[in-house]
């Protein structure tokens, strides 16, 4: 049997060097390092493996393919050993310095953007994905058929915890299935994590006693690592159905900690992705991410609308469904999209289809009439 290996692909231009020596340079860091010397002339780089005799060819890697794509872009795949990083003790965090490092640092690298990565079966048996998907939220919720509909808890615009109570009735009672925090929301004076996630979880309860509508609640726990796990004990002890994070501000990592120490739905919020995946110069494909969400344990996880987009932006958005739901070892993840409207939803359940949660706003805070109403609507855009 042949020895695992991780693949790796980006888009390059490269400056002050051939695309042959950039490459040969860039395969060299990622594996067995470079020797690194700056002098009055400029920089000198060379492997690693050219100066030391004991340089052991297992951990040298493989270039797969440079294909010229346009007069200054290169398509070009590695494959470096497995046995690099062990999945155990440094996992995908140990992995990012190596794909996503030095090549967006490098002198003979003009532009840069890691299009994708394929991993072994090790890095697949290891992490668990999703721990509930699509089926088990369908569960979940009683809901055997049709798309999710969600809305967000705002209670930065002036909510204290029995306001937004008052909020969450109205949405429950309109037939939403699901609620979470909003993204910048965690601990606030306003509304704390503690009072906040009790008073909803209590309101939603009683919604299901008198109606038996069933409402799943996403409680933001993003926070600095050391008190992540504070954090979400607080949200689990006070009846939290499920647990939301902010990934690109905490770290990939904190996905497969809450995954793997509590069992509730995860639900994965993308602020901060810009930075990341539209950056000109160096950048890094959305679809590796998403990826990344799902391997990870992500079972929401945003994909964003179509309207005004460019053909080849639906294409791309398209594309992320597709890797959140596909047939896999691990189970299907719910891509979920926000911004909908009467107006659009008919063209974007066209596009997404049932297995999706769309995400309604604020303005169907105001009373149980209008948010049910508005529901109804969405709902007969379905039928269309």
């Amino acid at each position: 049997m042949g020895k695992e290996s991780i693949r790796v692909s980006y888009l390059i231009e490269p400056e002050a060097e051939s695309i042959e020596r950039a490459v040969e340079l860039l395969l060299a860091e990622m594996t067995s390092g470079i020797q690194y010397i700056s002098t009055r002339k400029g920089v000198q780089m060379d492997p690693v493996r050219g100066f030391v005799p004991y340089v052991d060819d297992s951990v040298n890697g493989d270039v797969v393919t440079v294909r010229k794509q346009d007069d200054a872009i290169y398509l070009v795949e590695f494959s470096l050993p497995a046995s690099n990083v062990d999945v155990e003790l440094g996992g995908i965090s140990n992995l990012w310095p190596v794909v996503a490092g030095e090549v967006f640092n490098f002198y003979f690298i003009k532009k840069a953007t890691l299009i994708w990565i394929s991993l072994p079966s090790s890095f697949k048996k290891y992490y668990k994905g999703p721990g509930y998907g699509i089926k088990g939220i369908r569960r979940l919720l009683n809901v055997t058929e049709g798309p999710l509909f969600g809305s967000i808890i705002k209670p930065n615009i002036g909510l204290n915890p029995e306001e937004t109570s008052k909020v969450v009735t109205i949405l429950a009672k309109a037939g939403f299935n699901f609620i979470k925090d909003d993204e910048i929301c965690v601990n606030p004076a306003i509304c704390p994590l503690k009072q906040r996630v009790h008073t909803i979880s209590k309101t939603l309860d009683t919604v299901q006693q008198h109606t038996g509508q069933k409402v799943l609640y996403a409680a933001n726990v993003t926070s600095d690592i050391s008190v992540l796990g504070k954090a979400a004990e607080i949200a689990v002890q006070q009846g939290a159905g499920g647990l939301m994070i902010d990934p690109f501000c905490v770290g990939l990592s904190s996905i497969d900690y809450l995954r793997r120490t509590f069992d509730l739905p995860i639900y994965l919020h993308r602020v901060g992705y810009g930075i990341f995946c539209y950056n000109k110069t160096y950048s890094i494909s959305y679809d590796v991410f998403i990826t990344l969400f799902r391997l990870l344990g992500g079972d929401f996880s945003h994909v964003g609308g179509i309207w005004g987009k460019s053909a080849e932006a639906r294409k791309k958005t398209a594309d992320y469904v597709e890797l959140l739901r596909k047939k896999d070892s691990n189970k299907a993840t719910w891509p979920v999209v926000t911004g909908i409207s009467v107006e659009n939803m008919n063209d974007y359940y066209s596009f997404f289809g049932d297995d999706t949660m769309f995400m309604d706003h604020i303005d169907i805070y105001k009373d149980e009439t209008r948010a049910r109403e508005k529901l109804q609507s969405l709902k007969k855009k379905l039928k269309t």
